[in-house]
């Protein structure tokens, strides 16, 4: 797949293209299975299938009061829908003046102009354009006019749950990790390079990767059973994420910290994927080192109970 970003290289006109457009955040069930409409709809029409999405995520430049954190990284979108067999993903930036096109200004000078649409593929509650005029009506009325075939894609239900990225969201903040998992159709992970810390893990004597993970959303602060990924091999592990409170020096930002199980290789400046089983607790703040330590070993007992590691 060719993965085309607006900011570092300009975006070549298609002679014609099956397209979709949205910020598919999570590549989620209901995304995979637009995505795959997209992909069937291409090879009908033998053409390229083109995603459309925008960085940043539009809310956060119209709303900027009200703050947009993605689930995963934009290279899970590239990951995703390779797998799924998009051809294009092309990524607009989205500004002010991007904005401040109407409906029918954004297809017909942006999408005709560059994607040049034998087919659209949008969801069921797609809206766009200058203060979101635009609506699958409109949408289907402009297609029947230029001759453009359209897809709308309906809601995915799982379980009696409309799929969803907030919901998912929801479902991590509190901590229902199996709940989010049944709707991403995967299990959600965080990823990122190995930093050096403080090495507070080693001197208790469980030493842990510290990752710095590429995205701002936080899910529910607390431990959990893992699966550490490390150069196509996948281990057992536990993670804590947080931010150390029982520390008087614990800095501002998010710490992902993982001990990997029968594991003593020096990884700094790796990266590491952080796969996230189960919610065992909440993060604490403990009276002393001490008390603090025989939690952390009775959590790795737990964890290795749960994995099936004898020491």
């Amino acid at each position: 797949m060719k993965w085309i970003r607006s900011q570092e290289e300009s975006i070549p006109p298609f002679k014609s293209s099956v397209l979709t457009i949205g910020s598919f955040d999570g590549v989620h069930l209901g995304h995979q299975k637009l995505l795959t409409a997209l992909v069937q709809k291409a090879l009908e029409n033998n053409t390229e299938s083109v995603a459309l999405t925008f960085k940043p995520h539009p809310r956060t430049v119209l709303r900027p009061d009200i703050p947009h954190h993605r689930l995963f990284d934009y290279k899970d979108q590239v990951e995703m829908m390779t797998q799924i067999g998009v051809n294009y993903l092309v990524e607009e930036k989205f500004s002010k003046d991007f904005s401040l096109m109407t409906a029918e200004e954004f297809l017909s000078t942006y999408v005709e102009k560059i994607f040049n649409p034998v087919h659209i593929v949008v969801g069921y509650d797609f809206n766009f354009g200058k203060s979101r005029d635009g609506n699958i009506d409109f949408l289907r009325e402009y297609c029947r006019q230029k001759n453009i075939g359209l897809t709308v894609v309906e809601a995915y239900d799982k379980n009696g749950l409309i799929v969803s990225s907030s919901q998912i969201r929801t479902f991590l903040e509190h901590g229902e990790v199996k709940k989010a998992e049944e709707l991403l159709g995967r299990p959600y992970y965080l990823r990122g390079p190995v930093r050096v810390g403080y090495k507070r893990g080693r001197t208790l004597g469980v030493p842990t990767a510290n990752i710095s993970p590429e995205i701002e959303f936080i899910p529910r602060k607390g431990v959990y059973l893992t699966w550490a990924y490390l150069k196509d091999k996948k281990y057992p592990s536990i993670t804590n994420i947080g931010d150390n409170p029982t520390f008087e020096h614990s800095e501002s930002y998010l710490k992902v910290e993982t001990h990997i199980f029968d594991f003593d290789e020096d990884i700094y400046g790796e990266h590491l994927k952080v796969e996230i089983i189960s919610f065992h607790r909440d993060e604490m703040k403990f009276n002393s080192v001490d008390s603090l330590k025989a939690q952390i070993f009775s959590d790795l007992e737990f964890a290795r109970s749960y994995f099936g590691i004898k020491k």
